[in-house]
């Protein structure tokens, strides 16, 4: 290919809208449209030119996310939220519990890391377990071991590791294959200092599912009380955000001095 059509596609190309970022219900939404659209062509007209406008406005939808334009928006007015629920990408909802795994709140309390509150009927983080949980955290953030702590936590060669930037998020990949998301830097390096102790502290850690470790460390998160990333204090709000496919409310946890998003939770009313 040129490089002048190699430029032409390039400029067509639309990332927000395609690979991971990619809103399935709109894809298959515009598919059956260019179905229709070259089914009329054909009939109307000729095969020989359905075909080629069929191929056109598949390649139009594969640079461009979609092929008539607010697909998007039509998706999320016209689509029922249980369907759009079962394509959405956005990991805030809690992935369904199997039967063999175990509460996060369970886990981390025969850990020692939390126990019951001296003056509410609640959960509050030890503080033995707080003193050393800051002090791992601070230590990789120093030293910048993001990399070798996870390659270690999830067993897994260092070199074929790497992160990429999405907004905010931190996208771990092994290889071409994607090995984790994290909201922000901050939740990543909590996440592994609080990995490291669980293993020390909780004899059964190791035999619980990737899955059942990921729910229990994203749910210490919300014991935080002071940024990973910027030391300031952390603030619990509720908001309306967009994924690929719908609206929804969620309950965030973030850094109020440095906006980094350390947990989001899909809100149940």
């Amino acid at each position: 290919m040129s490089t002048g059509s190699t430029g032409f596609v390039e400029r067509l190309r639309q990332p927000e809208y395609t690979g991971e970022n990619r809103c399935t219900p709109c894809t298959i939404v515009n598919v059956v449209i260019a179905m229709g659209l070259g089914g009329v062509v054909s009939v109307f007209a000729t095969p020989l030119v359905g075909a080629p406008v069929f191929a056109v406005c598949l390649l139009a939808i594969y640079l461009r996310g979609y092929l008539v334009p607010g697909t998007p928006a039509l998706t999320k007015r016209y689509f029922p939220d249980w369907l759009l629920a079962m394509f959405d990408k956005h990991e805030h909802g809690a992935p369904e519990v199997g039967e063999d795994e175990r509460e996060p709140e369970a886990v981390l309390a025969d850990a020692g890391a939390v126990e019951p509150c001296g003056e509410v009927d609640d959960l509050c983080l030890d503080e033995s377990f707080r003193a050393d949980w800051y002090d791992r955290m601070e230590s990789i953030k120093a030293e910048g071991t993001e990399k070798s702590d996870l390659s270690e936590v999830l067993d897994v060669d260092e070199a074929e590791l790497s992160f990429e930037e999405h907004d905010d998020a931190l996208v771990a990949r092994l290889g071409s294959g994607r090995l984790g998301q994290w909201e922000s830097r901050g939740a990543l390096i909590a996440d592994l200092a609080a990995a490291k102790l669980l293993e020390e502290r909780y004899a059964d850690w190791d035999a619980l599912t990737v899955t059942n470790q990921s729910r229990v460390l994203s749910g210490l998160r919300i014991f935080l009380d002071a940024c990973p990333d910027c030391g300031g204090d952390i603030a619990m709000d509720q908001e309306t955000v967009e994924s690929c496919c719908r609206t929804m409310d969620v309950v965030a946890v973030s850094c109020s001095d440095c906006d980094s998003r350390l947990l989001e939770v899909e809100h149940s009313a």
